[in-house]
């Protein structure tokens, strides 16, 4: 049986086209004007915002790899409402924050180098404004099969990290194939061996995922070099116990193209998301309508 697999490219792009007509599976990806609504700019400390999560209006951000152990608390419009420090927690390679009914769980699981055999994530209660700060439980993890080196095209990078009932679900930055692998563990405290129980066929690189908790819809966003520079694209799809109905997925390029490195579910029809300082010289936050997807 032939496997069915869908790969995102923009109409407009003559390679784009050949491998829609060759492959005859392709998805169009929406190559429209401008479909994220900017929201707030962030304040000078956030300029490396890879993580959202979103608690009575108030986001929750930090920054990436190098920078302090300290979750941000800001207003929708951008404003500084809190720095908590994690005492317990060092922040190697800070990449995503996702979030149940009472913890935080930030992902130290970058790996660009492959260089790290155990990647943390830190369990902490959510956190009000007017705490000092913060102690976290940790969840250990090592991939089944990990080898390091090769540093271009290895799959043992991951950025994006979801809750979905008890599990924690991470999809992983793979510059060997171009997939995204899940790994699915439980979200309590402990030491785990984690092996892929599915790849999906993003052929780019993901950074950021959250699912609604009353839907249980998966969003990612992911990003790719093309000839005329970086593509950035947002998708959709159902989960069930089994894992990610990938044949129902959707998906868009978003506009403007920027380092978007975060997202977190709004409500049931859009999503924030956050970039880096890069294209615009600030870091910043943007709405995304789920409609916008094809």
């Amino acid at each position: 049986m032939r496997e069915r697999f869908s790969i995102a490219v923009t109409w407009k792009s003559p390679l784009g086209l050949i491998l829609c007509l060759a492959l005859q599976v392709c998805s169009p990806v929406d190559s429209s004007e401008s479909n994220v609504e900017f929201m707030a700019e962030f304040p000078d400390m956030l300029e490396e915002s890879s993580a959202l999560a979103l608690e009575d209006d108030v986001v929750w951000t930090l920054n990436d790899s190098g920078n302090e152990a300290v979750l941000f608390a800001v207003s929708l419009k951008g404003q500084m409402l809190a720095e908590i420090p994690i005492l317990n927690a060092r922040n190697i390679d800070w990449e995503s924050l996702a979030q149940d009914e009472s913890h935080f769980f930030v992902a130290d699981t970058g790996n660009n180098l492959n260089s790290r055999d155990r990647l943390i994530i830190y369990r902490i209660p959510k956190p009000r404004l007017g705490l000092k700060d913060v102690t976290a439980e940790l969840i250990s993890i090592r991939y089944s099969g990990y080898e390091s080196g090769n540093m271009s095209a290895h799959n043992f990078d991951a950025e994006a990290l979801a809750v979905r009932g008890a599990e924690l679900w991470l999809f992983s930055k793979n510059r060997g194939n171009g997939n995204s692998d899940l790994y699915r563990f439980p979200k309590s405290p402990g030491d785990y061996v984690v092996e892929a129980t599915q790849s999906l066929p993003v052929q780019s690189l993901v950074t950021a995922a959250d699912i609604h908790p009353g839907t249980s819809e998966l969003v990612l966003i992911s990003s790719r070099r093309e000839d005329f520079g970086f593509q950035s694209l947002i998708w959709f799809a159902p989960t069930t116990d089994e894992g990610v109905d990938w044949e129902w997925h959707k998906s868009s390029q978003l506009s403007p193209t920027d380092q978007w490195e975060a997202v977190v579910w709004l409500d049931e029809t859009e999503v924030l998301l956050s970039h880096e300082r890069n294209a615009r010289g600030f870091a910043g936050l943007g709405r995304f309508q789920k409609r916008s997807a094809n």
